[in-house]
């Protein structure tokens, strides 16, 4: 029975491993010109199909073959288009594109691809280049499967022993340097850490940091081979004003180490961030094609990415949770529901920042939720903003801003800085973003910067109308992150006069995060379904 049972546990595991393989896979199709697929040949997770446009000339059945390829195997991840518009062919991408899934050739962009309609949903743009070498790296650079970011912190930053001025560090947040730094750049901070840049990816890197006075700084990135003699070690040096935007590593064969220092000159304080790092898939997208990035004066940034999904109500948008590694979270959660969809996160100090930020950071998320409304032609009464653990707060927040018809929420964290101050003896050692993120918004840690935070939110709530809007919560009965969230919330929704449902599971915040998903998915379904007739098939 036993030997059984191990060729069994043998056999499922080598179809997980099969199962894992084929889903790693990135499926390419080209449309037209010379066939490009040996130049992914030694690229295991690409496959690569080419369709030849002379199908179009005769009855060849070849939009059933197409139909049953995409039954088979899904939806292609990336299409690229060498020819000229034409009927047949918008039947064809009818077929197998998806939103920023496609991109034409920029020789053969014209008014009519500009102007058709299958283009203009599925956000299907020219892809430029200068030559045939450059199409090639393009092409290289971008097909790849799912999506990566981490960052390295500054509390990795080493101060030069001969800068006689100031230094602290605050947090995950920054390292703060003030005094005079001479007439000329001179070396100022390198970092004990190295970033990892990765083979065959043009590696985007983003660092953070903010100046007063009239300081300036230059960062110098050395890139050194990893297991490698035959390259040399690049150098490179980037000004202040260079790094408006991020940098891009340009796809190299092999795995470098990139050491990071900064010079600086002037006289002032500087505030220097962590260093992220993405794979980058260029202009087609951040993190995933379609993809999107804000960062504001002080170069905090969010991501965001909006799918039109039915173009039917309601407009969802989910605020990713805590998450340590950057890029998007629950795309296929809110894909399966077939509405449109938005997806926020943010990938601020080590896992977010609960999308609190300056005045225009604020602005900026709602102009995101508000444009893709406006694009769709939906009210405010369409729209669902939902989130789980940190993405709870985001969706609270700017629900006092957006009043829509509904918030979707689990595991809800609203008073951040009783969370911040629970590090004392309710949770200690742990969490320490918490600090962080009372730090970045009060400027310090006292007892009077946990209550200014916590009320930060009620004040914003307070002086709302939430009476149209329906609230849906699973929370954790012994939550030992904001135990009474919750408690807090409902009197003051039901003075607005708000409709709530809710779901009560035992546990501390972590206990049973499977429950609420549950609870989170089944709540959206029921919500759609009662205000928007959307009946689904997904509730179990």
């Amino acid at each position: 029975m036993i030997l059984v049972q191990l060729i069994l546990f043998i056999k499922l595991i080598s179809y997980l491993k099969v199962m894992f393989q084929v889903a790693r896979k990135f499926r390419v199709l080209q449309v037209g010109g010379h066939d490009l697929g040996s130049l992914f040949n030694q690229k295991s997770n690409v496959e690569w199909d080419y369709f030849d446009v002379g199908l179009f000339d005769f009855e060849s059945g070849y939009q059933d073959v197409v139909v049953h390829i995409l039954d088979e195997k899904g939806q292609f991840d990336f299409v690229f288009v060498r020819e000229k518009y034409s009927d047949s062919l918008m039947k064809l991408l009818s077929l197998v594109s998806t939103p920023y899934n496609t991109v034409i050739d920029n020789e053969y962009w014209d008014n009519q691809y500009q102007q058709d309609k299958t283009i203009q949903r599925n956000f299907i743009k020219p892809l430029i280049y200068e030559n045939e070498e450059q199409l090639q790296q393009k092409l290289e650079a971008v097909t790849f499967p799912g999506q990566y970011g981490d960052k390295v912190k500054p509390i990795h930053c080493r101060v030069s022993i001969h800068f006689d001025g100031s230094y602290q560090f605050n947090g995950n947040e920054s390292i703060e340097v003030s005094g005079r730094f001479g007439e000329s750049y001179q070396p100022l901070i390198t970092w004990s850490q190295n970033i990892i840049a990765d083979a065959n990816k043009v590696n985007q890197i983003w660092p953070e940091f903010k100046v007063e006075g009239d300081a300036k700084i230059q960062y110098t990135l050395r890139l050194t081979p990893v297991y490698s003699t035959d390259q040399p070690v690049e150098k490179l040096i980037y000004e202040q004003d260079d790094l408006d935007t991020p940098i891009e590593l340009p796809a190299r064969p092999y795995q470098t180490y990139v050491s990071v220092s900064i010079k600086a000159k002037g006289k002032g304080t500087l505030f220097i961030g962590a260093i992220h790092k993405r794979w980058s898939r260029l202009e087609l997208g951040q993190f995933i094609l379609g993809g999107k990035r804000y960062s504001d004066e002080n170069k905090q940034e969010f991501i965001h990415y909006f799918h039109p999904g039915d173009l039917k109500p309601p407009l969802n948008v989910y605020f990713s949770g805590y998450r340590t590694a950057e890029g998007f979270e629950g795309y296929f959660m809110m894909k399966r529901m077939n509405a449109p969809f938005i997806l926020i996160a943010d990938p601020r100090i080590e896992g977010g920042a609960f999308y609190l930020g300056s005045e225009n950071y604020e602005q900026a998320i709602r102009k995101v939720i508000q444009n893709a409304l406006d694009y769709l032609g939906f009210a405010n009464n369409q729209l669902i903003l939902s989130g789980l653990s940190m993405g709870s707060f985001g969706a609270l927040y700017y629900a006092t801003k957006l009043n829509p018809a509904a918030v979707i929420v689990g595991k809800p964290l609203i008073n951040l800085g009783t969370i911040a101050n629970n590090m004392k003896l309710v949770r200690p050692n742990d969490f320490g973003t918490s600090l962080d993120i009372l730090r970045l918004n009060q400027n310090g840690i006292t007892n009077k910067d946990v209550v200014q935070l916590d009320n930060h939110f009620w004040k914003q709530i307070q002086h709302s109308d939430l009476s149209m809007t329906t609230f849906a919560i699973a929370y954790m009965e012994h939550d030992d992150y904001d135990k009474y969230a919750f408690q807090d919330l409902l009197p003051v929704l039901t003075k607005q006069h708000a409709r709530v449902i809710s779901k009560r599971i035992p546990g501390r915040h972590n206990d049973d995060s499977a429950t609420v998903t549950h609870w989170f998915i089944n709540f959206y379904h029921l919500i759609m379904e009662e205000r928007f007739g959307r009946v689904t098939h997904a509730r179990r």
